[in-house]
């Protein structure tokens, strides 16, 4: 029973190691999961996306400031960039929200 449980608590850990995370939808809790990227490399991230669109390869990473040739050499086998580019949304502003008669 003991050797099912250690098999089953290496193979979830395997497949989380090997999950990719796509910088060009990722939210910025996504971002921050990925060894490496704290909150404002994260941030900067989504910035930079968010002014110049999506990114065309993981390297495009070291166009933001604080991400040099080396740390996305680091972090580019954790991420991708397929997919369609992630648009935070606009949270409505507190105190227009219509009353509930």
């Amino acid at each position: 029973m003991k050797r099912l449980l250690a098999a089953t608590a290496v193979a979830l850990f395997s497949a989380s190691a090997l999950a990719t995370v796509n910088v060009n939808t990722a939210q910025q809790s996504e971002l921050q999961a990925v060894k490496g990227l704290d909150k404002q490399k994260a941030k900067a991230i989504i910035e930079y996306r968010a002014q110049n669109g999506p990114f065309g390869s993981v390297d495009d990473l070291e166009k933001i400031p604080g991400l040099s040739r080396e740390v996305v050499a680091r972090l580019a086998p954790e991420l991708a960039v397929t997919g369609d580019a992630y648009v935070p949304t606009k949270a409505a502003a507190p105190g227009k929200e219509k009353a509930k008669k």
